[in-house]
Formats: structure tokens, sequence, C-alpha cells
């Protein structure tokens, strides 16, 4: 039902730049403002600033009289944002929404794991739901058969020791090929993909059950250890500088054999500007020494700024930048991956993925059985990351010295997680 049109009610929308998402609702926010007469603001800011480990750029516009309603994150920061009062609550929203948003329509695994109580160390799913997700990923294995072939390999790696030694053999053995792509800096996200996916394989875990930092126990040395050996040896050479654009463009290219991060790479991999569109094989991540498998994930996702003056227009922007129709549009701009069930069974995705060796498939059964959010959910986690992500640089460039450098790590974090707020949301 359109709104008045001498309303002055505003909506205001802010977003990182370098994301398919945000560019579907900057090319389409002329259709909200039609069909509800409401206008509407979009702000773009630079994504390095955006996900930066202080979220300073973006805290700072959540408050005031003019801050932005609607704004995009994911587990690690909004779980800091929750914990400073900027999520607002969303059950209510959801029950009165229009029948023809339809709630049920979403992939459910994804509606739970944005709930929290903001209670550190309390599992994902109980509690109210806090974010509508408008695109999900997890970390998949992607790799180039004809690299491996090369390299003298007929199967891809099973397991995390299989993985570092095919890695090792591609950059022996195939010119001008390093063996895997790894994002790499010092900021959070350095620990959350790839490189959780494998530690949580090893076993290891970020906190203990008395909730003290764990990053140093023997068995997250180990696999920090076998990660790092790895990066050095077959591993980007400009590591620790590796953007995740930067990451997806060179594996695009050609010059990796294989990588494990964010399955929204495929936008990339099978694109029109790939060196290797049509040729990338996709899989579960490895399994670590005992076989286990954890395949870590994110949401990107839609969530109401509990300081907005304007909260019910704001719900009616979630509620268009979230419907079906603008997700199943939003997946063909490249906005992977599909949130809503009647995308994925939308004919023209199923005809585009059907094109990519399985990914779709893979990426679902990831979802479904394997994948979930691997960190304890804690405002703080943020700096958690960040001091974590800061220890494995330092490992990097002192690998002598990472099991004081990790040591030295817990105990700060145990310091920054100490005093949690146990806000209940």
């Amino acid at each position: 039902m359109p709104a008045d049109k001498e309303s002055t009610e505003m909506v205001r929308f802010i977003g990182p730049d370098n994301d398919a998402y945000v560019a579907s609702v900057a090319r389409h926010i002329d259709e909200f403002e039609e069909l509800t007469g409401l206008p509407a603001t979009l702000e773009i800011i630079a994504e390095t600033d955006y996900v930066t480990n202080s979220l300073d750029a973006l805290r700072a516009r959540l408050r005031g009289e003019s801050a932005p309603d609607v704004y995009v994150s994911g587990p690690v920061s909004m779980w800091k944002l929750a914990g400073e009062g900027l999520v607002e609550p969303l059950d209510d929203y959801v029950s009165n929404a229009s029948l023809a948003y339809d709630p049920e329509d979403f992939v459910p695994e994804l509606l739970e794991i944005n709930r929290w109580t903001g209670r550190r160390g309390d599992a994902l799913g109980a509690g109210p739901l806090l974010e509508i997700p408008v695109n999900w990923e997890t970390y998949n294995m992607a790799y180039l058969p004809e690299v491996l072939e090369r390299a003298g390999l007929s199967e891809p790696p099973a397991t995390w020791e299989e993985y570092f030694a095919a890695a090792a053999r591609i950059a022996e053995r195939v010119p001008g090929v390093r063996g895997f792509a790894q994002r790499g800096t010092d900021t959070w996200h350095t620990m959350y993909t790839g490189f959780a996916t494998q530690f949580w394989s090893y076993g290891a875990v970020d906190f203990d059950q008395d909730g003290q930092s764990a990053i140093a126990s023997s068995t997250a040395l180990a696999a920090t250890s076998d990660f790092l050996t790895a990066v050095r040896a077959s591993g980007p050479t400009a590591w620790p500088n590796g953007h995740w654009l930067d990451v997806a463009r060179d594996f695009a290219a050609g010059n990796y054999g294989l990588i494990v991060d964010s399955d929204h790479y495929v936008a990339f991999f099978e694109g029109p500007d790939s060196a290797v569109r049509g040729q990338v094989a996709y899989t579960q991540p490895p399994a670590g020494p005992g076989g286990l498998r954890e395949a870590n994930m994110w949401t990107w996702s839609l969530v109401m700024n509990s300081a907005s003056q304007e909260k019910q227009s704001a719900w009616r922007f979630i509620e268009w930048a979230s419907s079906s129709a603008f997700l199943t549009r939003a997946v063909a701009e490249g906005n992977m991956n599909p949130t809503r069930l009647s995308t994925l069974s939308n004919e023209e995705f199923r005809a585009d993925a059907a094109r990519w060796s399985g990914f779709m498939e893979n990426s679902l059964e990831l979802l479904r059985t394997t994948s979930r959010v691997l960190p304890t959910p804690m405002p703080e986690y943020l700096d958690v990351a960040s001091r974590w992500s800061r220890a494995l640089v330092d490992g990097y460039g002192a690998p002598d010295a990472l099991e004081s450098i990790l040591i030295e790590s817990a105990s700060e974090i145990d310091v920054l997680s100490s005093g949690s707020i146990a806000r209940s949301l």
C-alpha cells in the first residue's frame, strides 16, 4: 500500500562498495520510491572502511537524527553492533509483513543463524531475529582439474594434509601457477574464511569450555603452523596483502590451482571476464587429521538500526529489498548465493547454475550438512578476530616465534572478551 506522496518520511540505507547486492539496491532504488511513495537515500562507502576492524566509519553513521535506517551487516560485525544497541529485533515486523513477503520462503537455516540472544557464548538459533539474509556464503573448495593433472594429481585433495601437499606440488611443477589462493591482511576476516575452516576441521576451537582463548592450544598450534608453512611454500607470494577481491580475481585469472574461500567467488570464476570460466570444479573443503570437516559460513543481511526514527518505513524498505522478486533479480546481477527457496527453484537461475560443475548442489549440501558459523558469538568478537588475525600475520613473518606469538595473543584475547556485555535482545 503506497505511502502518501506528500509524506516527509525518508528511508536511509547504507552499504559497502564492491558488493553485488548493494549494487542491485543502487540500481533499482527508484523502484522502491515508485512503489511506496517514500523517498530513499543511499550511501555507499568503501568496503575497506565499512568492514574495518573498528567499524568506526559505520558506527559513527548509525547514531543521531539523520542515522541510516537500514544497513548491511553480517555475523561478527552485527554482534558488535547489537552489543552497542544498534540492532532492532525484527520478529514483530516479519509477523506483520504483507502476505506476498512470505518469510517461509527463506532457506530456514539462514534465518536460524541470524537469531541470537545477544549474550556471550549463547548459540545462534535462539533469541530474536536480528537480520534478514540477502545472500550467504560458505567456504567450499574450488580447483582447476587441468592444473592438478599437469601437476600429476589424479584426484582433488580430500584432507588438509593432501591439500597442502597438492599445493606444493602445483607450485613446483606447473610454471606460472601457485598452489593455493589465500586472502590475508591484518584485518579480522583473515581468520574467518579459509583459515577458520581449516582450524576448526583440525579440531581446534577459539574458546575452551571455561571461556578462555584456546588459539594457543597444542591442536591450534598445529593447525596454525601447518597453515602458515603452506602459505610460505605455495600460497600467494604477496601474502599477507591479499584483499578478497584480489584473491577472487587472481584465481579467475588462472594463477592458482586450489582455493578454500567464499563460494560467492563463483560470480568471478564463472563470469564473462574469467580466464577459467567453465573449467572450475567445486567440492567440500578438506577434512582435518581426525576426519572432521567444518566449513565456516557468513550471511550478508539487512539490519534495522535501533536508532532509526522511521522504523515502519525502514521495514518497508527491508521488505522490498529482501522480497523474492528483488532477490531473484539480484542473483542474476551477481548477488550469490540465493537466500530464498523460490530463487533456488527459479528456472533461469537453475539453468545458469547448471553450467557451474555442480557448484550450487555442493553449496547447498554444505549449508545443510557441514557449514555453520564457527566462532563463539559475543559482542567483542570483532576485536578478538582482529587480534587473532594480527597473530597470523606476525607468525607468518616469524615462524620460530609462532607459539609465543599465539600465547601472547590468547592472553590479550582473554582480556578483550572478559568484559563481554550480557545484553539480552
